[in-house]
């Protein structure tokens, strides 16, 4: 029995993937962590899964194939309708349920609003699915209102948060930041995590996420001990 968890952003491009790649790195062979990403657009490049799969050099079995691939780089509902494709949301939906209790990592596409088709949102599928939330936000100027208007209509949704965690680049307002969203947003800042200073190798990398990220396991505790959380 395992605990499957959902990585929501505040926004596109905000640092998902990242916070997704060090937790991969950090925890995914010592407790058996996949990662899964179930919907992918932009895919005429390479997807996130063969990114987070490139920089923490982990093999096949700890990766699951995403639902729904779309060439287009755009919001669900668009990609698949320039793809010539259709997102069937209780389909991916029954594909969720069957990984709910075990140990995946699953990475949403951009932020909680965004929709999966033209009548249903990301924050519906997230509710539906029934999955514990952990929310990337940034470091950066603007994050306090992404973060706290992400928590908000998570919450208010009755959708389970586990916490947020801020990742970017290293700047003076974070330590701020993260203590304002967490008096005010009510959930528990679960740690902050700034890019590296340059290009890492995959064995720099796996060094650089077990030293900087996480380092008071407030994320993988509150994931191995659910019922205290959820």
């Amino acid at each position: 029995m395992g605990q499957a968890f959902y990585v929501a952003g505040t926004g596109t491009d905000v640092g998902k993937t990242f916070f997704s790649c060090l937790f991969m790195a950090k925890y995914a062979e010592t407790y058996g962590f996949r990662y899964w990403k179930p919907i992918q657009t932009g895919a005429t490049s390479a997807g996130d899964t063969e990114l987070v799969q490139k920089t923490t050099n982990l093999p096949d079995p700890y990766f699951l194939k995403p639902v729904y691939e779309f060439q287009t780089p755009a919001s669900p509902h668009y990609a698949s309708k320039q793809d010539g494709k259709t997102l069937d949301p209780k389909f991916l939906l029954t594909a969720l349920a069957k990984e709910r209790k075990t140990n995946t990592l699953i990475e949403g596409a951009g932020g909680v609003f965004v929709p999966w088709t033209d009548d249903y949102l990301t924050i519906k599928g997230i509710g539906e699915s029934n999955l514990p939330v952990v929310v990337i936000g940034s470091t950066e100027l603007g994050t306090i209102n992404h973060t706290l208007l992400t928590l908000d209509a998570l919450t208010s949704r009755f959708v389970a948060v586990l916490g947020f965690y801020l990742v970017g680049p290293e700047n003076s307002l974070q330590t701020d930041n993260a203590e304002t969203i967490q008096r005010l947003g009510g959930a528990p800042c679960l740690g902050v995590t700034n890019f590296p200073k340059q290009k890492l190798s995959p064995i720099e990398f796996i060094s650089f996420a077990n030293h900087q990220f996480d380092p008071n396991r407030n994320v993988i505790d509150t994931l191995l001990n659910p019922d205290d959380e959820i």
